[in-house]
């Protein structure tokens, strides 16, 4: 009897081990999404411009793509304090989506809650977007690829939507149109991830 019960708890595989987090550099390498880049908001002029690949998702509910700032922290509160400062400001910016592959790059229309938030209006014309939404993002692919830890307290807020995108290459840049020095100690990274539609 207990060399069956020795027998049976060797034979019992060992938990997966989680995937180790990624470093800031080697983060900023990462372009697949989801992806992350880590950004400052104090100085106008271009934050963020990354070439990257859509891959093929089997499930087209996981195809929703979303680009905003996620702050992080080991604390929620003062995670949670530096995110609502953000969401009640403003903050003069102008994020663009290209589709690469093709005939030539092709600008993809984004798309943000409306002040209600109970439906979506289209970015206007040049990508202008003047504040920020609370968000969401599916926890298990940036878990998966070592982009987020259960350690880390994690919130994001959304700049823009991009919808049901195709498989591809494309690039996004943001830039920020105007000096915010009251926003130096904040430094939040850009993420563009997929939220599932089946929520």
């Amino acid at each position: 009897m207990a060399l069956a019960l020795l027998v049976g708890c060797g034979s019992a595989s060992p938990p997966p081990e989680a995937p180790k987090l990624l470093t800031r550099a080697e983060a900023d390498a990462r372009t697949v999404v989801p992806f992350t880049r880590g950004v400052r908001l104090d100085k106008a002029g271009r934050i963020v411009d990354v070439t990257f690949d859509a891959p093929a998702v089997v499930d087209p509910q996981m195809s929703w793509l979303k680009l905003g700032l996620r702050l992080h922290g080991a604390e929620q509160k003062p995670v949670s304090e530096a995110t609502e400062n953000l969401r009640q400001g403003v903050l003069q910016a102008r994020i663009v989506l290209q589709r690469l592959d093709g005939s030539g790059a092709k600008v993809i229309p984004l798309s943000r809650p409306s002040s209600g938030g109970r439906s979506m209006q289209v970015l206007p014309e040049g990508g202008y977007v003047e504040r920020l939404s609370p968000g969401g993002v599916d926890s298990y692919p940036l878990e998966q690829v070592g982009l987020k830890s259960k350690d880390v307290f994690y919130l994001v807020l959304q700049i823009a939507d991009a919808g049901l995108i195709d498989a591809g290459r494309y690039r996004v840049t943001l830039d920020l149109l105007e000096d915010r020095p009251d926003l130096k100690d904040v430094q939040p990274e850009f993420i563009a991830a997929y939220y599932s539609l089946g929520k």
